[in-house]
């Protein structure tokens, strides 16, 4: 049940990523999506294993339903912060922006906890904004050298 929420829910926002006109190009997303990727998993397994803050779920639909979060909706939603971002003209718009899709990501795990795809250990609030800020904070920035390099 709860892989499909998350399917559902990922469905929706990659169609109305897709159908949007973007202001990205094509390999600006494919280096979000690697960036976010190549920051978020190993991080997420550094916590669920070696801090012991949150633990997943022994049932592998839950697992998967993990996965899928991580793989796919995370890179997803930043992606949409991103092009978010894109769009906006004042700095103090981008930096509600950030905050916002940071909340978000927060929001999310939260979800997850509640849904029993994670498991509360030593889980807090704030150890989850830290991460999470991590993973946006450090792509976006990536994100706006190389788009200063390349355009």
């Amino acid at each position: 049940m709860n892989i499909s929420i998350i399917s559902f829910v990922t469905l929706l926002i990659l169609i109305c990523f897709c159908v949007t006109p973007k202001k990205m190009h094509i390999f600006e997303i494919i280096f979000i999506l690697l960036v976010v990727w190549l920051l978020d998993h190993p991080i997420s397994w550094i916590i669920y294993v070696n801090l012991s803050w949150i633990k997943v779920s022994t049932n592998l639909g839950n697992f998967w339903a993990e996965v899928f979060d991580r793989l796919v909706l995370l890179p997803l939603l930043i992606m949409v912060f991103f092009e978010a971002i894109l769009r906006s003209n004042r700095t103090a718009t981008k930096c509600i922006i950030l905050c916002v899709g940071i909340l978000i990501l927060v929001l999310d795990e939260y979800a997850l906890l509640k849904m029993g795809v994670l498991e509360n250990v030593n889980w807090n609030i704030f150890y989850s904004l830290i991460e999470k800020g991590f993973v946006v904070l450090v792509p976006y920035f990536l994100w706006g050298r190389y788009r200063r390099k390349i355009f």
